[in-house]
């Protein structure tokens, strides 16, 4: 289960490539949410096969590129809200700040060890169901690894000011931000919210990009 969740956030932090590389050069085409899956998908495997050897070389240069192309394209206040569940009503603000930029953190750091963990393998793009004037899809993907059954990633999205932004990713019908709400809860009871934020804070601070996902 870690191998595939790794290799669903490299897929799930390239979702908006594209999106960052219109940004620079001015030009911004909205898209619909399957359109935007695949073509940046697309895109950031061609950035992996090119740019592999610099990026084994410097994971800063991952951790640099990750915070300029996806966290601003994922809502990490509702990501925050649903992984801490009832303890998120509990919290004040400045546990919620702390969680926040904690977490944001770690999936960061996540993102550029599962970066290289990518093998080439064929990704499979099913038939978008939603209604025209949705505001919350579900893109469902399969992907196919040499001598195994295909794996289902599907990524949830919403829409917030016109704007699509991913608030999780289920692998194989398990939700990647259920199982970090379930790993936290359970840290939580034991040693309390604060814990958890210095925990997290501690072992990013360390590189550490192995977090919840087990």
């Amino acid at each position: 289960m870690l191998r595939v969740a790794t290799i669903a956030i490299v897929l799930w932090a390239g979702l908006f490539v594209v999106t960052a590389t219109e940004a620079q050069t001015g030009v911004v085409e909205a898209i619909g949410p399957q359109q935007l899956v695949q073509q940046t998908t697309e895109k950031v495997l061609d950035i992996l096969a090119n740019r592999r050897a610099e990026l084994e070389q410097d994971h800063n240069l991952i951790y640099s590129l990750t915070n300029q192309i996806v966290v601003p394209h994922f809502d990490f206040i509702s990501i925050s809200k649903y992984v801490l569940g009832k303890n998120w009503r509990r919290a004040n603000k400045q546990q919620k700040l702390r969680f926040i930029r904690a977490f944001r953190k770690m999936m960061v750091r996540t993102y550029a060890t599962a970066v290289l963990e990518y093998d080439n393998n064929k990704i499979s793009y099913l038939p978008l169901r939603a209604e025209p004037d949705t505001s919350d899809v579900t893109v469902r993907t399969e992907y196919y690894m040499k001598n195994k059954p295909p794996v289902s990633i599907n990524y949830s999205l919403h829409q917030r000011s016109n704007v699509w932004k991913v608030y999780d990713v289920s692998v194989d019908g398990v939700s990647i931000v259920s199982t970090y709400r379930t790993s936290f809860a359970t840290e939580i009871r034991q040693s309390g919210l604060d814990a958890l934020i210095e925990r997290i804070e501690q072992k990013t601070m360390k590189g550490d990009a192995t977090e919840g996902a087990s």
